[in-house]
């Protein structure tokens, strides 16, 4: 299956749980595999037959911003919808979200889901 992927997307937003996590931004990183089929954009080599890294990219920063969610898995279900919205082509997606330098002795911690167009948009006729 073919596959855009997009790694160490940083979004600053408010994100947390508790009150002083509520009155500062903090860097979360995103990394996305959205599977497609890219066969049309491999032969024209024409943007308009694949989905915009760029607009994936904005969607996917605007939504968490907007929501200053609690938990990253909130984040990542925004994304989620807000993608498969979006572009009718996605077939399945994988999320990952990290939270970096929040626990001292971690990198990072993080989530990671998986769905599928059918999770979200059940196809009528099916």
């Amino acid at each position: 299956m073919d596959a855009i992927i997009i790694e160490g997307l940083k979004v600053d937003t408010v994100v947390g749980c508790f009150n002083w996590e509520r009155q500062i931004i903090q860097p979360l990183m995103l990394d996305l595999t959205i599977q497609t089929n890219l066969e049309k954009a491999s032969n024209s080599d024409e943007l308009v037959d694949t989905l915009n890294y760029a607009e994936i990219c904005e969607i996917s920063a605007k939504v968490i911003q907007d929501a200053a969610p609690k938990l990253i898995e909130h984040a990542a279900k925004l994304v989620l919808n807000a993608l498969f919205t979006t572009f009718p082509a996605i077939e399945s997606i994988m999320i990952s979200i990290r939270k970096p330098a929040i626990i001292p002795q971690a990198n990072s911690v993080g989530i990671r889901l998986e769905r599928h167009r059918n999770d979200f948009c059940p196809r009528t006729g099916e």
